[in-house]
């Protein structure tokens, strides 16, 4: 996901898309609608650019893909006035080359600054909270899947992970830069040769993976806290509109209530409860403000044993219903 851009490079369709992008100037903020949880897809980036006042946007499109390079600060100041979250079901990269955004994503309250690359995958729940103004990135966005050319599927885009935020040394944001331009190029060149496109987004993709896990080597291995409570936010992410007791997620992981409640409280200052209840009220959110369904569909549909028990817990940890936030 990356909802930002300066000079970004977008790749669209319908369907699924990625998104990869580098940043250079920038701070800002952003949001997203629709009948069922609607993504934050094509035709809102359109919407987005249409009413953006952002200079130096350029974006170009065909029947496959769109190219976007621009202010970042115009696309994330409409999600953010659209009030998020936004579900997003495709892959976006992309490199913050200035500025700096602080987003929710996947629950996890995450601030991406300058020299760092981004990356979310299908399923993931986003929230935009803050950007500088001055914030600046590079992307591209593809709407049809990963490219032929692309041989065998980077481990990093297998749907294991789900989102990553990662800082980059000059050398590697060099080379990133580079490979960004090169797709912006490519897609502008007025003899267009689609197969030299899709390999340069194969390459890219390749190289995304390639810097991944060498970050993943020079890291210190986490605690077994840390693991503990990394497994359990992955668990709560996919199973909470079914699941909403502690009990369920200790048993998943083989260890006592009062051992993960106490790891979890240890390494994030909040309790588990606390974590299940935040992940909860974000899935009503986003039916709520993105469908059209009725609070007792939504109450049944995140496994609530009435419509008014729903209400009553979505106003304890909102302070408002259903209904009074659906409208604001």
């Amino acid at each position: 996901m990356f909802l930002l851009y300066d000079l970004c490079v977008v790749i669209v369709q319908k369907d699924s898309f990625f998104i990869i992008f580098v940043v250079k100037n920038g701070t800002n903020e952003t949001k997203m609608n629709n009948r069922k949880p609607q993504r934050f897809d094509l035709s809102l980036i359109r919407d987005a650019l249409a009413q953006s006042e952002a200079p130096n946007m350029g974006l170009h499109f065909n029947n496959d893909f769109a190219v976007l390079q621009g202010s970042g600060a115009g696309l994330f100041g409409y999600m953010i006035n659209r009030k998020g979250p936004f579900l997003i079901n495709d892959y976006r990269i992309g490199l913050l080359e200035q500025g700096e955004i602080h987003a929710r994503i996947n629950l996890i309250d995450r601030h991406v600054k300058a020299g760092m690359l981004a990356y979310v995958g299908p399923g993931t729940i986003v929230e935009p909270l803050s950007a500088s103004s001055d914030f600046f990135l590079r992307g591209v966005a593809l709407f049809k899947g990963l490219p032929s050319s692309i041989g065998r599927m980077p481990a990093l885009f297998n749907g294991t992970v789900r989102d990553i935020q990662m800082p980059l040394d000059e050398a590697h944001q060099a080379v990133v830069r580079k490979m960004l331009e090169g797709l912006w190029l490519l897609a502008h060149d007025h003899s267009f040769c689609r197969e030299a496109f899709d390999a340069q987004v194969a390459a890219l993709l390749q190289y995304y993976h390639h810097l991944y896990s060498l970050d993943a080597e020079r890291k210190v291995i986490h605690s077994h806290a840390t693991d503990i409570f990394n497994r359990f936010i992955q668990l709560v992410n996919g199973h909470v509109r079914q699941e909403h007791k502690l009990s369920y997620y200790a048993d998943r992981m083989c260890i006592t209530q009062r051992y993960l409640g106490s790891v979890v409280h240890e390494v994030s200052g909040a309790t588990a409860k606390e974590w299940i209840d935040r992940a909860l009220v974000t899935e009503a959110k986003v039916v709520l403000k993105h469908s059209d369904k009725s609070v007792a569909q939504i109450a049944e549909e995140l496994n609530f044993p009435s419509p008014s028990f729903f209400s009553k817990y979505f106003r304890r940890l909102t302070g408002l219903t259903p209904a009074e936030y659906r409208l604001g």
